[in-house]
Order: C-alpha cells, then sequence, then structure tokens
C-alpha cells in the first residue's frame, strides 16, 4: 500500500484486514485499528523475549498515519488495540495520549454508526508497568483521559506488591474501574506467591469497587520449543493442577471473592492442598462436592488432613515423578501406610462425568 517499498520494514505497512477473511476463526477483537506507538522496552527482565525481538524502546512513526491509513481502506474501526510493550517509559508518552485522543479516543468516545452510536475503547493489550506508574500519578491522569477499557498491569511476582498496588489506587481516583494484569508463574515464584497475588486483587476489588481480572501465564523459556518447562519452586503435578483449575474460567482468574475462594482456597495453605487433590476432584469439583462423587472425596479428606508437612512434600514429589504409573504402581513403591492410603484415591482423569467444574 505504499507508494515507494523499497527497504521499509513490514510492521510499518498498513496491515491487511482482508487476510482475516480467509480464515475461519473469527477473533474476539475485529472492529478495531492494531498499531503500535512505541516497540521495544527500557527492561530487561530475563523471562521476556521482548528485547531479543525488539531491542530497546523507540518510538514508531505517526500513530495517526497508520490509523487513519487503515480508515481509508477499510472505513472507520470502533476500537484502538496498542500492542506497545511498555509504552508509559516513552519519552513521547504525553504525546501520545494527545494522538489518541485526537483520534476521536478520549474519555467516553463513542463512534456514530448509521443511526446509532457505540462506546469506543482503548486497549494497551499488552500491559503497562506500574514501577513507571506508581512514580508520578499523573500517567493514570493521562491514560484516563482516553477510553481505556480495560487498563492492564503487569503484576510479575510479589517483589512488585507496592509500585502495583500504587498504581491501582492512583487508577482508582482517576475514575478507571475495570481493570485486567497479567501474572508470570512458574519463573522464580513459588506457587505462594501467585496465590498472594491473585488474593490481593480481591481485597482491591472489594475495597474499592473495582473489577481487576488477572490472567495468569505461565513462563516459558524463548529457546524452548515445547512447553515441559518447570520452574524451579513448583512442580510437574502443581502445574498441571493449575492448569485445570484455569479450565473452569479459560484462563481468566475472576475479581468475584466467593468464586474465588472456591476455586483457589480462603488462604495460601488451602491453595497448597488444591493443587495436591488428585485432578479428578479438582476437574469434576462439582460432581465430587455435592453429587455422587461426594462419599469418595470425603474418604480422601479424612486420609488427606492426617498428613504432615514432610509427608505431603513426599506425596508431591511421588505424583511428578510416578503418577504416570497409576494409583496401584504408585502405592506399591510407597513405604508410608499413611501416604499409601491417600494415594489409592489418583486415578486416571475420568472425562465421561457430565457436571460442570465449579
Amino acid at each position: 500500500y505504499a507508494e515507494d517499498t523499497k527497504g521499509k520494514p513490514i510492521e510499518d505497512y498498513i496491515p491487511d484486514y482482508d487476510i482475516l477473511n480467509q480464515i475461519s476463526y473469527k477473533y474476539p477483537v475485529q472492529d478495531a485499528y492494531f498499531a503500535y506507538a512505541s516497540r521495544g522496552c527500557i527492561r530487561k527482565c530475563s523471562f521476556c523475549g521482548v528485547p531479543k525481538l525488539e531491542g530497546d524502546l523507540y518510538d514508531t512513526p505517526s500513530l495517526s498515519s497508520i490509523v487513519k491509513g487503515i480508515e481509508k481502506l477499510y472505513g472507520p474501526k470502533k476500537d484502538l488495540i496498542l500492542m506497545d510493550n511498555n509504552v508509559v517509559a516513552s519519552p513521547r508518552f504525553k504525546e501520545i495520549m494527545d494522538e489518541v485522543r485526537k483520534l476521536g479516543f478520549e474519555k467516553n468516545a463513542k463512534l456514530k454508526r448509521g443511526k446509532n452510536s457505540v462506546k469506543r475503547r482503548v486497549d494497551f493489550n499488552q500491559g503497562v508497568d506500574a514501577r513507571i506508574l506508581a512514580k508520578d500519578p499523573v500517567f493514570l491522569k493521562e491514560l484516563s483521559s482516553a477510553c481505556i477499557d480495560p487498563l492492564r498491569i503487569a503484576f510479575d511476582h510479589w517483589g512488585l506488591r507496592e509500585p502495583y498496588e500504587k498504581s491501582i489506587r492512583y487508577a482508582h481516583s482517576f475514575g478507571i474501574r475495570q481493570l485486567s494484569n497479567y501474572m508470570l508463574y512458574n519463573f522464580h515464584d513459588t506457587p505462594e506467591d501467585l496465590y498472594l497475588r491473585l488474593e490481593l486483587n480481591i481485597k482491591l476489588n472489594e475495597e474499592l469497587g473495582i473489577r481487576i481480572f488477572s490472567f495468569p501465564m505461565r513462563f516459558q523459556p524463548t529457546d524452548k520449543k515445547d512447553r515441559t518447562h518447570i520452574g524451579e519452586k513448583w512442580s510437574k503435578y502443581q502445574l498441571r493442577s493449575f492448569q485445570i483449575i484455569l479450565q473452569a474460567t479459560h484462563g481468566v482468574v475472576s475479581g468475584a471473592p466467593a468464586f474465588f475462594k472456591h476455586a483457589f482456597g480462603a488462604n495460601k495453605e488451602e491453595f497448597l492442598d488444591l493443587l495436591l487433590y488428585p485432578h479428578n476432584f479438582i476437574f469434576h469439583r462439582e460432581w465430587y462436592e455435592k453429587q455422587g462423587g461426594k462419599a469418595e472425596r470425603d474418604l480422601f479428606l479424612e486420609a488427606f488432613k492426617q498428613l504432615e508437612k514432610h509427608e505431603k512434600e513426599a506425596l508431591l514429589k511421588i505424583l511428578s515423578s510416578a503418577y504416570i504409573l497409576g494409583p496401584e504402581k504408585m502405592v506399591e513403591c510407597c513405604k508410608d501406610d499413611r501416604l499409601k492410603k491417600v494415594l489409592r484415591f489418583y486415578k486416571k482423569m475420568d472425562e465421561s462425568i457430565s457436571t460442570k467444574i465449579y
């Protein structure tokens, strides 16, 4: 679509929206401009591929020219999806936000569609940096001047609690009510670390009257082709258990307190125990808590509650290394009588039970 294409990077072209018509899958977000206002990042996080793929932070060509180019070819779009990795780190951040507003995405903006008007939204969908947001409320003031929905803030480990919570409170003070975040796990964190971050969001939701949806994202090394990496403080069985819990919500952790406590436990100790449960009991939660499997679950819990901390640690090692063998073999290999009583409940996942997970 450019007159002079010699040596022009592909990312500077107007996106070819017609490609979407060539596939059967329908993307949830279609009526939108997809663009960048900046590329790269000032951080060098070892878990992230951006430093290798994009390098240091730099500004892209005019956002307005990309949006207007898309509009000329495909008509006006309702939303603006910006895929910047760390837009608040840009020296041009205020200019970028001014450009966003002038493009028609100011707070409460609407787009005229025939006789009707539709609500517009801006989404920096890679998330923004809490460490920068917490330094000065001006960043949230600028973001709140656009129709941000949702505001995404990364919360990669518990050590970021202070700037993360401060950023959430700034956002609330400027009227932002819909928030989301990405939560890295299976890196240097522990399962307890992840639970505390999820729990903090629930507490902030209740206190401030906002809605924070969390998206736990499992770390995988960028140079590893499969998804077999197990973090130093996680285990194979715990990762699988957590994945099963997330299946209930398609990877999203709801901000509803009652649902959270039921799905993830009322405290970090309950969460750790839950990650040790037989996968049938997690996947078919409703069946084993209230229906035909309740008696079996009650027997398991009676035996499980007898275990000391060191026995639970031993159970986790057995499940992570020998679970594939089945309950009979695991019982045969085990010398501890109390563990044997528990291990009898770990059978192959039964997907024939027709019931809701929660």
